[in-house]
């Protein structure tokens, strides 16, 4: 069982279409807060997927006695695939925009911190908020492949030198790590700054003019990740089948 945490604020529906596509016959469901409370981790999970979007709703309904069963979980043997913002928050600090938000986090798999978003890939560096950091991006893997992948806000990984680095961004200077793991008791953990389960026909699903200020700039993302998929695909299919293959 592959469950992803939806905190109803964010849409996780993509998602759930990519890993049925790359695995057709695994059960894959959404889970919430309640359900973590109620034990559906310990009972059934092989593998716990905490996906994008803004990690401080995650923090208000999991902080306490929700992330110390999701660390229980790992720590017993259990599977993390953390993607941007489920990558910030299973870090042991975050720094937001040059301290807008400067937090610890309970999960802390990762014993260093997670620093975001990168500038050199926003529109307006000096107002984040008013522009856009979508953008093809390229991860070099420890085996020195290059995978075209999305960038979305995520992280840079620092200070964890006794963490596994998975990959790294090519694109940026010193070749900061872009994807992290490593074991947390008899367990195991991905960290993930882009956005690798989201690939260029599955973006273009969801790319709209309507109200779209951004609209020309994410049609040349998706152009720009299309030739590239399957590759993307069979990168994505490892990670997963990486961690499943550890229960």
């Amino acid at each position: 069982m592959i469950y992803i945490y939806s905190d109803g604020i964010h849409t996780n529906d993509s998602l759930v279409i990519t890993i049925q596509d790359i695995f057709p016959h695994a059960t894959i469901r959404l889970c919430t807060a309640s359900m973590i409370f109620s034990g559906c981790l310990q009972n059934t999970c092989d593998l716990f997927i905490m996906p994008g979007g803004a990690d401080l709703f995650y923090c208000e309904k999991l902080n306490g006695n929700g992330n110390q069963v999701i660390r229980d979980y790992v720590h017993n043997g259990g599977a993390y695939l953390g993607i941007c913002a489920g990558a910030y928050y299973g870090c042991a600090t975050l720094n937001w925009n040059n301290g807008e938000i400067s937090e610890v986090r309970e999960l802390a798999f990762y014993k260093g911190q997670a620093n975001g978003p990168v500038y050199a890939w926003t529109e307006t560096p000096d107002s984040i908020y008013d522009g856009s950091w979508k953008k093809a991006v390229t991860i070099q893997t420890a085996d020195a492949k290059a995978i075209s992948t999305f960038y979305d806000g995520g992280p840079v990984f620092e200070d964890g030198s006794h963490d596994r680095v998975i990959a790294r961004y090519t694109d940026l200077p010193d070749l900061p790590p872009a994807i992290v793991g490593g074991l947390f008791g008899k367990g195991h953990y991905i960290l993930s700054s882009p956005h690798i389960e989201r690939f260029g026909h599955r973006l273009n699903d969801g790319l709209y003019k309507h109200r779209n200020t951004s609209f020309e700039r994410e049609k040349k993302v998706i152009e720009d990740l299309i030739p590239h998929e399957k590759e993307q695909k069979d990168f994505f299919k490892s990670i997963l089948s990486g961690l499943l293959n550890t229960k």
